[in-house]
C-alpha cells in the first residue's frame, strides 16, 4: 500500500508541476505564448525579460510557494514510508514528491510538454527538505550569478552542488545515500534541461543580467 501511495504521491506532483505558471500568466496576460519569446524558456527568468520584472518575480514566487505547499503536504499530512528509513521517510514523501512536480515543470502534460527548467522546483525541494542545504545552494547560486552576470549559470553551479551538499550534510546517515540519488537525479535534469544555456555560455553569447541593451 505504502508504495501505491508513493506513486499516487508523484503523480499528483507532475499534475502539480505540469501546470506551468510562465505559460499561463504569459498567455492571459501577456497575449503571448512565453516559449516562443526572448529565450523560449517557460520561466520567471524569461517572464522578467519579456513581460517585465513584477510578472517574473511573481511567477517565481508562485511557482516556488506551490512546490512547497505540495512537498509540505506530503510531508506532514500524507507521509509514507514504504523503505522503513523511519523518521527521513516524510522528507522523503516530500522529496519524491517535489521530483515529479519538477518531471511536470519541465515536460508538462497540460501544454504539450514543453516548459521551464525546473529552478524554482529545485529551490522548493531544498526547502522541504533542508533550509541548511537550501541556504547553501542559494549562496552559491547568487555569488556565480552576481560575478558571471548569467541566472542559467548560477543555477547550473547551484544544481551541480546539491547532491554533494546533501551528501556532506548526512554523511555517515543510513539515508544519506537515498537523498543523494534523488537531488542528483533532480541536478541532472536541471543540468540536462539547460544544454542550450551551456552551450551559449561556452559561445560567450548566453544572455546576461544588468546588461544595457543597445
Amino acid at each position: 500500500m505504502s508504495y501505491l501511495s508513493m506513486l499516487l504521491i508523484f503523480i499528483c506532483g507532475y499534475l502539480i508541476g505540469s501546470v506551468n505558471l510562465s505559460i499561463l500568466v504569459s498567455r492571459f496576460v501577456g497575449k503571448v505564448d512565453i516559449r516562443t519569446k526572448g529565450s523560449g524558456n517557460a520561466g520567471g527568468t524569461n517572464v522578467s525579460r519579456v513581460m517585465g520584472a513584477k510578472w517574473g518575480i511573481g511567477v517565481i514566487v508562485l511557482e516556488i510557494l506551490k512546490a512547497v505547499l505540495l512537498g509540505l503536504f506530503a510531508k506532514f499530512v500524507f507521509p509514507v514510508d514504504p523503505f522503513a528509513l523511519g523518521a527521513i521517510g516524510p522528507d522523503l514523501s516530500g522529496a519524491f514528491a517535489l521530483f515529479g512536480c519538477l518531471l511536470g515543470n519541465m515536460y508538462p502534460c497540460f501544454h504539450k510538454f514543453k516548459g521551464g527548467k525546473g529552478v524554482t522546483t529545485c529551490g522548493a525541494v531544498m526547502v522541504v527538505l533542508d533550509y541548511r542545504v537550501f541556504l547553501i545552494l542559494l549562496s552559491i547560486f547568487l555569488i556565480v550569478m552576481l560575478l558571471s552576470r548569467m541566472v542559467s549559470l548560477g543555477s547550473i553551479c547551484a544544481a551541480t552542488a546539491m547532491p554533494f551538499s546533501v551528501l556532506f550534510l548526512y554523511w555517515g546517515q543510513s539515508y544519506a545515500w537515498s537523498l543523494v540519488l534523488i537531488t542528483g537525479l533532480m541536478a541532472a535534469g536541471l543540468i540536462f534541461r539547460h544544454t542550450s544555456n551551456v552551450r551559449r555560455i561556452l559561445a560567450g553569447t548566453e544572455n546576461k543580467i544588468f546588461s544595457k541593451k543597445k
